[in-house]
């Protein structure tokens, strides 16, 4: 679900079931969902079958489709205080450094946008909440991978498909996913330029909660002069660590 159209809709399917199970009526089937939301059939056909494979929602005997497991995960992690302060902060970010600010989450081989905020004049507005990236091919999505060890990512991505995924710059295989892990944590810091997208600079660092990694936090935009990028890895990292001192007192 990579197109804005698709992800619009795949939410709007969700967000149907899950109110009707709220409700505590008998849920939709594929068919019923179509109805409710007004998506073409074949459509919600295909959709469903992709938020299933995701886990945001399973199918019963029935076939009727309610919430899965991982619905169920991103909403427990978006109630957690240190996320909710981080709406703050991504705003300031986003706004004094005119860069697009974000905290991810991962599901799997894939990341999650748990929130994120455009300053003025914000370039890059490729990923917005609720959009789910492959792992590898985002600095947020890397970041989330910062303690694999080598056996772990290639378990992680060994069925994943890296073909026409991403930018110009984005890795073809795990061992590309590898060597720019190893070239990150070297640097301290995540540099992924024209990866998920042609023309975007992308920072991040992993946000550490009392279990390590919790999630991650990304700024991107247009590529900037070396003084405009060392004042955002700063910016970054000072809101990386109070993240992760919120974090790790829950």
């Amino acid at each position: 679900m990579s197109a804005p159209s698709s992800l619009s809709q795949g939410l709007a399917l969700l967000g149907s079931a899950v109110v009707r199970e709220q409700a505590g009526r008998s849920g939709y089937n594929a068919s019923r969902l179509a109805d409710a939301t007004g998506i073409e059939r074949s459509r919600v056909s295909r959709l469903t079958q992709e938020l299933r494979a995701l886990r945001f929602l399973q199918r019963d005997e029935d076939a009727v489709l309610r919430a899965g497991d991982a619905y169920f995960g991103i909403a427990a992690a978006l109630d957690a205080p240190w996320l909710r302060t981080a709406r703050q902060e991504l705003r300031t970010l986003a706004s004094t450094l005119r860069m697009t600010a974000r905290v991810c989450a991962a599901d799997g081989a894939a990341a999650l946008v748990l929130r994120a905020e455009a300053g003025i004049g914000a370039t890059d507005l490729s990923t917005r909440y609720g959009t789910v990236t492959p792992i590898w091919g985002t600095g947020a999505g890397r970041a989330l991978l910062w303690d694999h060890s080598p056996e772990q990512l290639a378990e992680l991505l060994q069925d994943v498909q890296f073909v026409g995924v991403g930018g110009p710059a984005a890795a073809r295989t795990t061992g590309e996913v590898q060597a720019l892990l190893e070239r990150d944590r070297a640097a301290g810091v995540i540099s992924a330029v024209d990866e998920y997208a042609e023309g975007v600079a992308e920072f991040a660092l992993p946000v550490l909660g009392r279990s390590g990694i919790v999630a991650s936090i990304a700024i991107s935009g247009a590529p900037q002069g070396s003084r405009r990028t060392r004042a955002a890895l700063t910016a970054l990292g000072e809101v990386r660590d109070r993240l992760s001192a919120s974090a790790s007192r829950q």
